[in-house]
């Protein structure tokens, strides 16, 4: 294989150097400058593109592992034939109706919706960073399952609704949508979809 050589011989006066040539190696003044141009657009058009797979990755991230802590609450509910609920907080108790800030998932014995003496937490949830959003309207301050696994309320009467998730760049097709059935089922589509159940970000 022919090895890259950057230096380009150049002539010489005749009482330069004794009449040898000399080399000059590297890069001119303009190809240099052709270089840093190509980098710069490419990273015009790169650094857009990797914040956004960032945020993407987030916010499905994020919308998975709350996904996956309803979906525990609802198994735990029908595994122990008890009321599990699940309310925005830490360990000591529900707070506000502030989602990204926390939750706690326990065995809500006495069905009121609160973390009381004796009851046991089997599940908290850490707050959501990149300052990201978790509300809901049906379940602005807890969301229940009863031992058959369907959402209900403290009545006990069936409950449906959906969560929305958002980041810096608000409500749309990038905003995810958390959709809970009567029946306690869960699942995940884009905020503005049909079906989603938000239309704004709930803040």
């Amino acid at each position: 294989m022919p090895k890259l050589n950057f230096c380009k011989t150049r002539a010489t006066k005749p009482n330069s150097f004794f009449g040898r040539s000399i080399y000059t190696c590297g890069f001119t003044l303009i190809e240099l400058m052709v270089t840093i141009a190509i980098i710069a657009i490419v990273a015009l058009i790169g650094i857009p593109a990797f914040g956004d797979f960032i945020l993407n990755n987030r916010i499905r991230g994020q919308t998975s592992d709350f996904v996956g802590q309803l979906t525990y609450a609802r198994a735990e509910a029908m595994r122990t034939a008890t009321r599990v609920t699940v309310c925005p907080g830490t360990s000591g108790g529900c707070a506000g109706s502030q989602w990204e800030n926390g939750w706690v998932v326990f065995n809500d014995t006495n069905a009121n919706a609160a973390v009381d003496s004796g009851e046991t937490v089997i599940g908290i949830g850490a707050a959501l960073d990149g300052g990201n959003t978790l509300r809901s309207a049906a379940f602005a301050t807890y969301i229940s399952f009863r031992h058959d696994g369907t959402s209900t309320n403290i009545a006990g009467s069936g409950l449906a609704g959906s969560f929305a998730i958002c980041d810096s760049r608000g409500f749309g097709d990038k905003a995810r949508a958390i959709a809970i059935s009567a029946s306690g089922r869960a699942k995940t589509l884009p905020a503005d979809a049909a079906g989603s159940g938000v239309s704004n970000c709930g803040t």
